[in-house]
């Protein structure tokens, strides 16, 4: 069974046109759309489909073969009252999967109670990456799953180094999973972790945390 998927992306801002074309280099079918030619002609090159159409417009939507989409990515920014028809729009179609990119909580809401499957709020989700990474020098990347749940990549904190995962015990105190260690920078990334062998201070873990205890550790 092939793991190639049909994505349709509307509105090719900055966002929507990144999210677009790394879809398409990982060789995914994509319909990309917006309502401007020069967002259309500026992914043309590297998407199987860019559409000049209105997306409030279902008849034009139709046109572009977006029915056949597994899953859209809506990136309309600021503009609510068309990112709802659009959901709507999607929704009739039968698209079982919309992610929408949402500028704030209030949008957040509207779009989850009118049918969108997942919303994303990527300025916020920057904001709080960011912040953390400049509060903790140690993060050094980290991806939110859900409102509690984030994955994390650190450095091996001073406190942990030479000592083992059996000795620190995170779950236990600190709700903290580690799922992947680094030896080095660049090295492979090992999933089979022996809990009794010391962290290095070159080591790089990657660890499934509930935020609201992360926030509060000193990982310095």
């Amino acid at each position: 069974m092939s793991d190639r998927r049909n994505f349709t992306v509307i509105g090719l801002g900055i966002f929507g046109s990144a999210v677009a074309k790394t879809l398409a280099r990982a060789g995914m079918d994509v319909i990309a759309i917006d309502r401007n030619m020069p967002a259309v002609e500026n992914v043309a090159d590297t998407v199987e489909n860019a559409v000049k159409a209105n997306a409030t417009d279902i008849e034009q939507l139709k046109e572009a073969g977006v029915p056949n989409t597994d899953v859209a990515v809506l990136a309309m920014g600021s503009h609510l009252e068309d990112s709802i028809v659009t959901i709507i729009n999607l929704k009739e179609l039968g698209i079982k999967e919309i992610i929408v990119k949402a500028n704030n909580n209030n949008y957040k809401y509207v779009f989850e109670k009118i049918g969108a499957t997942k919303v994303i709020q990527p300025e916020k989700e920057m904001g709080i990456k960011s912040g953390l990474m400049i509060m903790s020098p140690n993060i050094r990347d980290l991806i939110q799953l859900d409102d509690r749940y984030s994955i994390v990549e650190i450095t091996t904190p001073t406190l942990w180094q030479n000592h083992s995962l059996e000795e620190l015990q995170l779950r236990a105190r600190y709700g903290i999973n580690v799922i992947g260690l680094r030896e080095k920078e660049g090295s492979r990334l090992n999933m089979m972790i022996h809990a009794n062998e010391p962290l290095q201070p070159d080591s790089i873990l990657v660890m499934i945390v509930e935020r609201k205890k992360f926030d509060k550790m000193k990982l310095e």
